[in-house]
């Protein structure tokens, strides 16, 4: 128990009882209720005494009071004494009386552990009589309450629902943070997720939810539980955030990059006349074609192309004729020039890569390999005529046939090692045994699959859902208490409203749901503490989204 005196008195207020509620033994606190409304209250505390209010409202001073404590009338009460002695009025005494009843009504609900004793009778005519609105005194009684563990205790967590049922909260003046709470109070909103909307403090908030449910106007609805941890989190203040940084804006490619990267030269001039306009110091000094290795190979091809050299160095021709200095001033005849050089350039550059790239038969050769192919290119070039008979004994050609050979060889290894066909994954439904160590291991996607495989083979039966979890940990949890006994686990996820997915935790395979609501009377005690409701489903009923 925690706050039991606080339930019972909402349980006299429903069931709308008549009688005298007590709660304590010495000192005792005291309540008269007709028809579930408070219509009085008396006390023994010495802070809850009608003379300790009135001194402390300053209705009176305490010289006055013990002067008239020495003179009292013993054939009247200290009340009316007082108002005979002229220290207070009759208004003054009406409205301490009623802060009296307030006082020893919010003392009792805030009372942790401590069962009431209700003594149901018709109350004497010679109990005093106060108009109270009893709604609203419970409603600010359950919002002073400062014992934040007990109340939440009391709640359930933060991630339910509220659904308002009737319309008798219309009858109530509320305070102005939560005066447009019962409009959000549609069931679409998890507690949390209406304080960040109204702006009001979650504990407050979670209390004003209390007084719904224990008047019997609104109904609230569990969804997966939360980590205790993380509860206490939400429920500290929070610091002060911080606007992030705006992040950096992700680099715009050249012209150049985009052309080399579509692997094939543009002719769209508009395009390209576009893309020049926004073209940067940077973007004309960029290399679009870095050089290739050099190939060791002496094919004797065609020659080189002399635009590969030009395409190195710079994006203009270095042979075409300057504009005489007046046309030079007049932009707009010299663009169609440089646009056709930069279209012819990139053409040009574009087919020397592609019959390079066509006409090369091995890969690029390590740098220190590399070193004597400068001296041996000539070789060949000399040696076509053959008329020279001394450069037949010379080393360096003689090894040069001997590679030719080798690229040759690698051209004939076109076809690459098919990689190994994917193990097809098991079929097989895995043991209890298995499924409870990979929940416990926390290997979520295998965990998952074999979820599946299980739900399809007791297709037709009847399980029973523990619990939704959003949270790893809360599934290990849950497999850890029932690691004991051989558990029948196994997950099914869930996609949340909120665009979460999160984790069914089933338990077992019965054939009906009879069987089904027995095995869940059987579960350890965490399973059947309060706020948690196992369920029965048929599997072919499970549900996929929230």
């Amino acid at each position: 128990m925690s706050l039991p005196a606080l339930k019972d008195l909402f349980a006299r207020h429903r069931a709308r009882a008549t009688g005298v509620w007590r709660l304590g033994q010495d000192p005792y606190r005291t309540v008269f209720i007709e028809s579930g409304d408070i219509v009085f209250a008396a006390s023994t505390h010495p802070l809850d005494r009608l003379t300790h209010l009135l001194v402390e409202r300053g209705k009176i001073t305490q010289a006055q009071l013990d002067y008239a404590m020495t003179s009292l009338n013993p054939s009247m009460s200290i009340g009316k004494n007082l108002i005979e002695m002229g220290f207070i009025t009759q208004r003054d005494l009406l409205d301490v009386a009623r802060a009296q009843v307030e006082r020893v009504v919010w003392a009792s609900m805030a009372t942790p552990d401590q069962a009431p004793v209700f003594d149901e009778k018709d109350l004497d005519a010679t109990t005093v009589r106060l108009p109270f609105d009893t709604p609203a005194m419970l409603l600010s009684g359950v919002l002073n309450l400062g014992d934040r563990e007990r109340v939440l205790e009391e709640l359930g967590p933060l991630n339910q629902v509220v659904v308002l049922e009737g319309r008798r909260y219309q009858e109530l003046t509320l305070p102005p943070d939560l005066v447009k709470l019962p409009g959000l109070l549609d069931g679409s909103r998890t507690l949390m997720e209406l304080s960040r909307e109204s702006s009001v403090e979650p504990f407050r908030l979670g209390a004003f939810a209390l007084f719904l449910r224990e008047m019997g106007w609104a109904r609230l609805h569990e969804l997966p539980p939360l980590d205790r941890r993380a509860l206490e989190l939400a429920l500290e203040p929070g610091e002060p955030t911080i606007t992030p940084a705006l992040p950096t804006p992700a680099p715009q490619p050249s012209l150049f990059a985009e052309i080399h990267a579509s692997q094939h030269p543009t002719t769209n001039l508009e395009h390209l006349s576009e893309a020049l306009d926004q073209l940067g110091p940077e973007d004309e000094l960029e290399d679009p074609f870095p050089p290739e290795p050099e190939i060791p190979t002496p094919a004797p091809v065609e020659p080189a192309l002399p635009i590969h050299h030009e395409a190195e160095g710079s994006t203009e021709l270095p042979d075409l004729p300057l504009p005489p200095p007046d046309l030079a001033r007049k932009p707009p005849s010299r663009r169609p020039l440089v646009l056709l050089a930069v279209v012819l350039l990139i053409g040009a550059a574009w087919g020397g890569f592609r019959w390079v790239r066509r006409h090369r038969s091995a890969p690029p050769v390590p740098p220190k390999a590399s070193l004597p192919t400068p001296t041996v290119k000539p070789a060949p070039s000399d040696t076509k005529p053959t008329p020279p008979a001394p450069e037949v004994p010379k080393p360096a050609p003689a090894p040069e046939p001997v590679k030719q050979p080798e690229p040759k060889a690698t051209q004939a290894e076109p076809p690459k090692p098919t990689p190994p066909p994917a193990k097809p994954e098991p079929s097989a439904v895995p043991s209890k045994s298995e499924r409870l160590q990979t929940i416990l291991g926390g290997d979520w996607k295998r965990a998952v699959a074999q979820g599946a495989l299980q739900r399809k083979a007791i297709q037709g039966r009847w399980t029973l859902r523990l619990e939704i979890a959003c949270q790893g940990s809360t599934v290990q949890h849950a497999a850890d208490i029932l690691k004991g006994q051989d558990p029948d686990l196994f997950l099914v996820p869930m996609a949340m409203r909120d665009g979460r997915t999160c984790y069914q935790v089933f338990y077992g395979s019965y054939g009906s749901e009879a069987a089904t609501k027995a095995a869940a009377k059987k579960l350890p005690p965490p399973f059947l503490a309060e706020g948690n409701r196992p369920k029965p489903y048929r599997v072919a009923q499970i549900p996929d989204r929230q």
